[in-house]
């Protein structure tokens, strides 16, 4: 959203207080995830001061997130035409395009808008999402960084722009940057917050004894009364995710890339019929072959991590609002092996080696390992055929390998942390049990 600054200097006027009526309204329909609504009322406002540019700037906004990218598309380029140097129309209009399928004028669109204004850290950031070229989106991923720090030192620390600039560090692999960019703003951050921050730090960094110590202060500077009595609905949808991890692996196929259902994807969907209604994520694995980050960032409905690199273990994206985790499988030492990254002593699972073959499930054809069950038992040890909601593979899989204590113990304090403010103590409880290291559980139990 752009600036809300009233168009004249007459503040009173009754055609200035329609417009601010109309702006506050799509502003805040806008913010509040209803787009389609916030564009009847910006257009509202946009009629009372068509000269006014941040008005055209939110309608050509809210016109991109209400999907009408065709019209967003007109509604930046219009802006352009009045006025060539306005860095936020010349993102927005990369927005569109990409949207569109446009990668190469997304781009170009992007590169217009660092050069008009370089401290732009999302105009940087998208560059690094849908570049091919891997030398542009390093140069991308530290333009960030440094645009994002630049920022919180001119505007002030604020609590998201100070989290947005961590991330935008370790992306950059600005480690010890970022550890004492933390510790320099603390005053800032609330206790959980800071804790948090620093336990991601370390781990990035490798340093995962000290990452535990830094989740349990986290978890243990909660305050109770930020925990919901009851679990909140889980947003997870099977149903949506079977279409999803299907259209997902037809797109790898068509790059001959074979996806396969993996972890809990497959033990739902082999013991039930259909992905587990308590997960979160759907599971996806691949052999290690082609460029899986390129073959991703060339499709344009698919967005990774834009630190993302070719030769990673592990991807993370969100298709059509279902987050899927894509695990890409080595052959080391005579077995199978995937993990998060190559950091010794973070998370990694071995298996049996595995071919892969095609089964029909629900009425769908999927790729699957060869033998499903022994692939479920040493994933899940032998009681996996009974449900058992509280089981974190990255914290108590039979199947983890040469994972250090304190990654394991880290996962169980972050994830539990995570789900008490969902609401859900008996999935805390079932994680803390599973750390390899003893944890407290007197925050789950007030």
């Amino acid at each position: 959203m752009f600036d809300e600054a009233a168009p004249h200097s007459e503040t009173k006027s009754k055609k200035t207080e329609a417009w601010r009526d109309a702006m506050r309204a799509g502003l805040t329909l806008l913010s509040g995830g209803r787009p389609e609504e916030a564009v009847a009322q910006i257009e509202r406002a946009a009629g009372e001061c068509p000269e006014h540019i941040p008005t055209a700037l939110n309608l050509a906004a809210a016109l991109h997130c209400s999907r009408a990218h065709d019209r967003a598309l007109a509604a930046f380029e219009a802006v352009l035409r009045r006025d060539t140097g306005a860095p936020e129309a010349h993102h927005g209009r990369g927005l569109a395009l990409h949207a569109l399928g446009r990668r190469e004028e997304a781009l170009e669109a992007f590169r217009s808008a660092t050069r008009l204004a370089p401290g732009l850290a999302r105009s940087w950031a998208s560059i690094a999402d849908i570049t091919p070229d891997e030398g542009e989106r390093q140069h991308a991923i530290g333009e960030t960084a440094r645009a994002r720090e630049c920022a919180c030192h001119k505007d002030g620390a604020k609590t998201r722009d100070l989290q947005k600039c961590v991330s935008a560090m370790l992306a950059a692999k600005r480690h010890e940057d970022a550890t004492g960019f933390v510790e320099a703003n603390r005053d800032y951050l609330d206790a959980p917050t800071y804790h948090d921050l620093m336990a991601r730090c370390a781990y990035r960094r490798g340093a995962f004894e000290a990452a535990f110590h830094a989740s349990l202060d986290a978890l243990h500077s909660l305050d109770v009364q930020s925990i919901p009595p009851c679990p909140k609905p889980n947003p997870f949808d099977p149903d949506c995710a079977v279409e999803v991890v299907a259209e997902l692996c037809g797109i790898l196929e068509g790059q001959g890339v074979q996806g396969f259902l993996a972890a809990g994807t497959l033990l739902g969907m082999w013991r039930e019929g259909h992905p587990l209604g308590h997960d979160r994520d759907a599971d996806v694995g691949v052999i290690r072959g082609p460029d899986i980050a390129g073959i991703i960032r060339r499709h344009p409905d698919l967005m990774l991590a834009h630190d993302a690199r070719p030769g990673d273990r592990y991807f993370a994206l969100t298709y059509r609002q279902v987050a899927i985790d894509i695990f890409v499988h080595d052959v080391r030492n005579d077995h199978l092996v995937c993990g998060v990254s190559d950091i010794p002593g973070d998370i990694q699972w071995r298996f049996s080696p595995f071919a892969l073959r095609r089964i029909e499930i629900s009425g769908r054809e999927w790729m699957i390992p060869h033998d499903a069950e022994r692939y479920l038992t040493e994933s899940y040890g032998r009681g996996w055929r009974t449900p058992d909601k509280g089981f974190a593979s990255a914290i108590n899989s039979p199947a983890l390998s040469g994972v250090n204590v304190y990654t394991r113990a880290y996962y169980a304090a972050t994830r539990a942390k995570r789900v008490l403010l969902q609401g859900d103590r008996t999935k805390a409880r079932a994680l803390l049990r599973q750390s390899p290291v003893a944890i407290d559980q007197a925050v789950v139990e007030n």
